[in-house]
C-alpha cells in the first residue's frame, strides 16, 4: 500500500498487532492492544477554543 493513504494508520496498527502476536506465546493482552491502537488512533481531545452554548 502506498504511504500517506487514508488507510495507513490501520495498516500500521495491524502490522504492529501482528508483530506483537508473533512475539508472544499466548495472546496479546488487552492493555497491549489498547496501547497499540491509541498510538495509531489517538483520541481527539476537546478543543478549548471551541465553545458551545
Amino acid at each position: 500500500m502506498p504511504p500517506d493513504t487514508p488507510a495507513q494508520p490501520f495498516v500500521d496498527a495491524l502490522t504492529e498487532l501482528v508483530q506483537a502476536q508473533a512475539d508472544t506465546t499466548g495472546f496479546v493482552v488487552l492493555h497491549r492492544w489498547a496501547e497499540i491502537l491509541a498510538r495509531h488512533f489517538p483520541p481527539e481531545l476537546p478543543n478549548p477554543d471551541h465553545v458551545s452554548e
